[in-house]
């Protein structure tokens, strides 16, 4: 009660008012062009003119929302502003995952998850961008509002409204009070682009579908002797018949009527241009826009007016507002959404409660949570315990499908082609576990893994994971200059392998795995060209016991072509086995030979893209191979073990001589420009190293290396890469230095993903 007194005296008996008469301050949405509300609200404020009541929808409701509750239009641009703000990401991002809870990268285009329960019913997912991050800063803004007004918007230091649209009764719904966080982020839930809210059990879209421009609401609850209207966008143009986007914004979107009656009121028209809604890298220029806008307007709105006083200030009323926001002592963290073993498993997760002295840190610990694969959204609702003088956090989470089914593959004018399928199943109670079984099939690569994983829920959780896989590549099959070299072109690599490993994450996108691993590889090979029909290949055998020690960290924002972030890989193996090579019955006599084998590897590998501009990227790359591997019994089968060096797509595809060696380093540099739209220009270019190639005597089969840093290459592509809803598409100019045509040109749909090796890893 002493609280409510207090804001009442702070609106109504202090006298700040430049005028007498009542101002409301309305504002439209518009996504990113609705920025220029800001250089309204820095307008008016320079101008003294006061606002008694503000209307919002969408953004418009967000900006509105933040000067109701003491924010300043420097601060409100400086915290919206904020790249760490914006950083929205796509939904199915490859990034939005928990590094230690993803698996390795795959061919797959779309996911479809289901649940059998629910008959089958295959879930299609609608969602473009991904709000869990600014739920959490919605949050951040509004709860010390929330808390001093004890959620009666007619509290705030600017008594406020905001409007959203109930989808299940197709009405407008004005949000008087409530959470303010919540009620701002129902407001700017644009149809199809976010996940729909829900409040009291009733689902909210943007208001925008009914009301983009609440003048009426204004009126109807506030009463104001005077309205200033704050116009971010037009209403949208007639459907363009090939743009999806453009026909559901008709379909869902009721034009507004953006006029206001000259009797009671102005319209401020910001120039925002004709572009994109969601074009957040133009947020100054149209802050700008509303600035100058209203600078014009100025003369005009201060002519409404007669009665003056001379006492206002608006930073004096943002300090008596502050004054009554209680400090933010995190308090107790709640779970809901979940039956009670799944509320274990995250409260195990989050662990003691005592650990997070302050917002910040808990902060961290909900992005790690957010990117957990056991759920498909979280919210964050904070409310304040007036009694105990804390804030009370509930994590309002909804758990992911048990069933996904991934589909993609790869098609290129190379003429290899493969097809992807996988299917998970995920479970959690106190502990979470993932079965997953997939395949990739076609002329090239086919392959057969299924893969079994159980979490245990800690302050630092556990996982333990056992993967199998069976997998072919027929570099014969892809061969396109079989007789212009002498180097064979019949080579089949078997590989199958089992593995146990153990692993913990570092942070929220890197992970430790210790592991073994159980590596059988079988190759089947020519010495050279020259073979008929009734001839048998070489066999070379290799049976291993592999222990590991791997750190994977990744931030990368696709899967391939990627134009943002790093990714990070050190490991440490060691190959304890044996090989047994059989001679075909090719040039000579069949014979067998057996031998041992043990050889430690380490290799390293590091890509970093760097945003030079807002549309382009440069990323270095590095890597290096160091192992103690000694050459074997012949040339090809020496080959076959030594690591490739694979910068390119196109080169997992062919068997290169001169990119393989034992001990090697590379380095390179790739140039990202987004040109229009979804396409993006790409250049590649890398330098190989070897420190010591794998040669072969001449007469004989006999491997040998040569001397140190004698060879060195270079690798290069340029390419076109258009980004379609589902996929990638590419076409590429690439240079390798190869027997044969050093040139070539592809084009290329999906993801040219495979399986990792082990034995290369």
């Amino acid at each position: 009660m002493h609280k409510k007194l207090s804001i009442i005296i702070l609106l109504f008996v202090i006298p700040v008012w430049t005028y007498s008469q009542s101002v409301a301050l309305v504002l439209s949405g518009g996504g990113a062009k609705a920025y220029s509300h800001i250089g309204v609200l820095k307008a008016l404020e320079e101008n003294n003119i006061p606002i008694d009541y503000i209307v919002g929808n969408s953004m418009g409701a967000l900006i509105g929302a933040m000067y109701s509750s003491g924010y300043s239009p420097d601060e409100i641009e400086a915290l919206i502003s904020d790249p760490d703000f914006l950083r929205f990401k796509k939904e199915n991002n490859v990034g939005n995952s928990c590094f230690y809870q993803v698996n390795e990268s795959d061919a797959s285009m779309v996911s479809f998850p289901f649940n059998i329960d629910k008959g089958f019913n295959i879930q299609i997912p609608i969602n473009v961008y991904d709000f869990k991050e600014i739920d959490y800063g919605l949050m951040e803004f509004f709860s010390g509002a929330s808390a001093a007004s004890e959620n009666d918007f007619n509290n705030l230091m600017i008594p406020f409204r905001c409007v959203a649209a109930d989808i299940d009764s197709s009405r407008i719904v004005v949000f008087k009070h409530g959470n303010l966080a919540k009620a701002v982020r129902a407001s700017i839930t644009f149809p199809f682009f976010v996940r729909p809210i829900e409040i009291d059990s009733v689902l909210f879209f943007d208001g925008g579908m009914y009301n983009n421009f609440p003048v009426d609401v204004a009126i109807s609850d506030f009463s104001p002797d005077f309205i200033i209207g704050s116009k971010a966008v037009d209403n949208y143009s007639s459907p363009n018949p090939d743009n999806a986007v453009s026909l559901m914004q008709s379909m869902l979107m009721t034009k507004a009527d953006y006029k206001i009656d000259s009797t009671i009121g102005v319209v401020i028209e910001s120039r925002t241009g004709n572009e994109s809604i969601f074009q957040f890298t133009n947020v100054k220029s149209y802050i700008d826009s509303g600035y100058v806008s209203t600078q014009r307007m100025v003369h005009l709105i201060k002519n409404r007016f007669t009665e003056k006083q001379n006492d206002f200030s608006y930073d004096e009323r943002r300090k008596l507002f502050r004054k009554e926001i209680p400090n933010k002592k995190l308090g107790d963290i709640r779970i809901t959404g979940l039956n009670e073993r799944q509320k274990q498993y995250f409260l195990k997760l989050i662990g003691n409660q005592e650990r997070f002295n302050s917002h910040r840190q808990f902060h961290t610990f909900y992005n790690f949570l957010a990117l957990n694969e056991n759920i498909i959204n979280l919210y964050p609702e904070q409310s304040y315990d007036s009694i105990a003088g804390i804030y009370n956090m509930n994590l309002i989470i909804t758990k992911a499908e048990p069933f996904n089914l991934k589909i993609g593959g790869y098609i290129s004018s190379s003429g290899v082609n493969e097809g992807y399928i996988n299917l998970r199943y995920g479970y959690f109670g106190k502990s979470a576990k993932n079965f997953s079984i997939g395949a990739y099939f076609g002329t090239f690569y086919n392959s057969f893994s299924t893969m079994a994983k159980i979490e245990f829920p800690n302050k630092i959780p556990i996982s333990l994971k056992l993967n199998f896989l069976v997998s072919r590549k027929n570099y014969f099959s892809n061969a396109r200059y079989f007789f212009e070299d002498n180097f064979p072109a019949y080579i089949i690599n078997d590989e199958n392998y089992l593995e146990f490993s153990f692993g913990i994450p570092i942070a929220n996108s890197g992970g430790i795995s210790l592991g073994v691993s159980n590596i059988n590889a079988y190759f089947q090979y020519y010495q050279d060209n020259y073979f008929t029909r009734t001839d048998t290949a070489d066999v070379s055998n290799f049976y291993f016991l592999t222990p590991f020690l791997e750190y994977e960290s990744s931030t990368l924002n696709r899967k391939q072509y990627p134009t943002k972030g790093y990714h990070m890989y050190g490991g440490l193996s060691y190959f304890s086995g044996n090989e047994k090579y059989t001679q075909g019955s090719g040039k000579s006599t069949p014979s067998e030979i057996k031998s041992n084998l043990g050889y430690y590897k380490v290799t390293f590998r590091l890509q970093k893209y760097f945003e030079i501009a807002s549309k382009l990227s440069v990323g270095l790359r590095s890597e290096v191979g160091i192992s103690n591997k000694p050459v074997l019994d012949n040339y090809v089968s020496s080959l076959l073990m030594a690591t490739p060096y694979e910068p390119l797509p196109v080169m997992k595809t062919l068997f290169l001589e001169n990119y393989r060696s034992n001990n090697y380093g590379g380095f390179g540099v790739a140039i990202d420009y987004n040109f229009f739209k979804r396409f993006n220009f790409r250049a590649d270019g890398y330098y190989y190293l070897p420190y010591q190639k794998v040669l072969k005597r001449v007469g004989s089969n006999i491997a040998y290396y040569s001397e140190p840093f004698s060879y060195n290459y270079f690798v290069g592509s340029a390419r076109i890469i258009y980004r379609p809803p589902i996929g990638v598409i590419s076409a590429s100019v690439n240079y390798i230095d190869k027997p044969g045509s050093k040139i070539g040109f592809l084009i290329n749909l999906g993801y040219l993903i495979f399986n990792k090796s082990r034995l290369n890893r």
